[in-house]
């Protein structure tokens, strides 16, 4: 098929779908057109922002950070607004979603060592974390390319050393890294070429971006093949930098902002831009185009008030994301259905006419009936961090201890969220509709609630063979002096 006849079936489904959209179905509180043929073999975006937290966008309530860009398209998205990542920090998030599988199937619970901190305060040991997925997982790249896809990558990969070497066609700036050694030149990133004097990596990662996109687009006038490039810019982790003008520019607009807070706010603003520089590329009637942050924002650079709590957290402002799913023709609203970032991987799969491998077990759960309008039954949300992570925090579980989180797991089932913290065997239950700041336990007055989950919990760790960090033994004093 022509790229000129691929795009006339598109033009006649977009219309079926906006017909019936006009007929009065509606698309508020996770409905959406019912019966209505989606896309034929439809273009794919994915634009996957790092540490972005879920209140940094104006349009999800921040104050002062101006994104019309990435507003826009969540207006015209379907927003997904119990959404959670599958860890709360980089690398365990992005390797779920390209596998759609839980870091206990991949071994990635974490970035780096899951010993972080001294010794001396931890009190369980963790068990062994792998740094990068192997080559025998099987990404959404390979599995959309196997369909025809061309598949392009830009920006942070961070879960093994070559994107191409697991479905990529093309690769701009990813290997093992986890953040930039700098947003400006000298970039020293083997896959990224030097720019010139003063050139800012946000703005250059956008325009690389629209120059594969560019690339796919000229190619598929002879073939006809579609295409999926993942945008993930190293934006807007540290090292927090920007353009010392845009920074003066900042603190007039708002004078009592410190340097960091300034500079932060103009990284955010530059990846609103970023994106609308690509979005501008993209035809919009023949793309989807998902929007999210792969784990919360970093505090104290950024606040996710009411929600509690930050990168590295499994508490709400840890791992709760801003989800949009833009479908030409599926009208815009809100899905309330708790789901997790790497629901997105099958979504796409199913969108692209693809099927996900039928070889491993698969996670992830496909959003396609909230886009369809049919209910979406998701299922418990779970996490399994097993890990310590450096840092203190006043909204950490412990802050007297120097820890943002020790190892712990999560289960998440409509408004109530259970966190179960492996050193001490601890519980939390919180109701997330009344308390969305999780600071009221609700544990001891919920028993049958609470086991019920907690028995969850740990059933689905030993469903998918979780690892358990294990006690470390206390020599006697007696036997020490031996």
């Amino acid at each position: 098929m022509t790229r000129q006849s691929r795009s006339a079936g598109f033009g006649l489904m977009v219309m079926a779908t906006v017909l019936g959209a006009a007929f009065g179905q509606d698309h508020t509180r996770g409905s959406a057109p019912t019966s209505t043929p989606l896309l034929d073999r439809p273009d794919l975006l994915l634009i996957l922002i790092d540490d972005l937290g879920c209140r940094d966008l104006s349009g999800e309530g921040h104050a002062i950070h101006r994104t019309p860009n990435i507003d826009a398209l969540r207006a015209q998205s379907v927003r997904f607004t119990n959404a959670g990542c599958n860890g709360p920090n980089c690398s365990p998030s992005r390797a779920a979603f390209v596998t759609a599988r839980h870091g206990s199937r991949t071994g990635v619970h974490t970035v780096g060592s899951a010993e972080r901190g001294k010794a001396s305060n931890r009190r369980v040991k963790p068990p062994k974390n792998e740094f990068r997925i192997r080559d025998d997982e099987r990404t959404i790249a390979e599995t959309l390319g196997s369909v025809g896809y061309r598949t392009g990558f830009v920006g942070k990969w961070h879960v093994s050393d070559d994107p191409t070497t697991q479905g990529f066609e093309r690769n701009i700036g990813g290997n093992k890294a986890g953040h930039p050694k700098s947003y400006f030149p000298p970039y020293r990133n083997l896959n990224l070429e030097d720019g010139p004097k003063g050139e800012y990596l946000i703005d250059r990662l956008a325009s690389e971006t629209v120059q594969m996109i560019e690339s796919f687009e000229a190619d598929a006038v002879e073939d006809g093949r579609p295409w999926f490039v993942m945008y993930a810019p190293y934006a807007v982790h540290t090292p927090i930098q920007a353009r010392s003008e845009a920074v003066a520019a900042m603190k007039i607009r708002h004078p009592q902002m410190n340097d960091r807070s300034a500079r932060y706010a103009v990284m955010v603003e530059a990846t609103d831009r970023a994106v609308g520089t690509i979005l501008a590329a993209v035809d919009l009637d023949r793309t989807v185009v998902c929007f999210a942050s792969d784990n919360g924002g970093l505090q104290p650079v950024t606040d996710m008030s009411p929600w509690r709590g930050g990168k590295g957290m499994l508490y709400e402002g840890g791992v709760r994301t801003p989800l949009f799913v833009r479908v030409p023709g599926v009208p815009a609203g809100e899905v309330e259905t708790p789901v997790q970032l790497f629901d997105v991987h099958p979504t796409l799969v199913e969108l692209a006419g693809a099927v996900m491998p039928a070889d491993r077990p698969i996670d992830a759960v496909s959003l396609m009936p909230a886009l369809r309008g049919e209910p979406l039954d998701r299922g418990s949300l779970f996490w399994h961090f097993p890990a310590y992570l450096e840092g203190r925090d006043a909204e950490s579980h412990d802050p007297g201890r120097p820890f943002r989180s020790t190892p712990s797991g999560a289960i998440r089932e409509g408004r109530w969220k259970l966190i179960e913290w492996f050193e001490d065997g601890d519980i939390e239950l919180f109701d997330l509709e009344s308390d969305p700041g999780e600071l009221v336990d609700r544990s001891e007055t919920e028993p049958e609630l609470r086991e019920a989950m907690l028995g969850r919990l740990a059933a689905w760790r030993l469903r998918i063979g979780s690892a358990m960090p294990t006690p470390i033994a206390v020599i006697p004093d007696a036997l020490s002096l031996e």
